[in-house]
């Protein structure tokens, strides 16, 4: 991609988003920023993973991911859900299991239980498209959602 493109793209105002899975080793949570509603009937969400991480493999196997919203005050905690050992990344949050079994964080703004509906070929990236399921507000005093202006730094597939 041009430098001059990416400096456009990185503009783009986008939520900050924690995507979690399970295993049969345990919890799993990515950030991710490319995700959006597309669909009221059914109610549809869309979510774009790099093709080499971790949560892309778990989504495919067991075809759910949950969509937990960050309040703003989060910003410094997501640093934890890029560590190497992904078995560590919920040890010091609280969370309990969405009615779908993945982890919610108690701190959340609310979350999204999707099942996998389909899935499109997006370069490096896939784009999953999941059904909600379940999904509920847990701390409605929290209005203002973590997003791209908030973290230091911009994503270019890289990092």
């Amino acid at each position: 991609m041009e430098k001059a493109w990416q400096d456009v793209l990185d503009r783009f105002p986008y939520g900050i988003y924690l995507v979690t899975t399970v295993a049969d080793e345990g919890n799993n949570g990515m950030i991710a920023s490319w995700v959006t509603q597309c669909s009221h009937e059914p109610p549809l969400v869309a979510l774009a993973i790099r093709k080499n991480r971790l949560s892309h493999g778990q989504i495919l196997k067991t075809g759910k991911f949950c969509i937990n919203v960050l309040p703003k005050e989060s910003a410094g905690m997501i640093g934890q859900f890029k560590i190497p050992d992904w078995k560590k990344k919920f040890d010091p949050f609280p969370h309990e299991p969405s009615p779908n079994g993945l982890p919610v964080l108690d701190d959340c703004i609310g979350y999204v239980d999707c099942s996998l509906e389909t899935t499109l070929d997006a370069g490096d990236h896939t784009l999953f498209i999941g059904k909600i399921k379940a999904g509920a507000m847990k701390n409605t005093g929290k209005t203002a959602t973590l997003s791209t202006a908030d973290y230091d730094g911009v994503y270019r597939g890289s990092k």
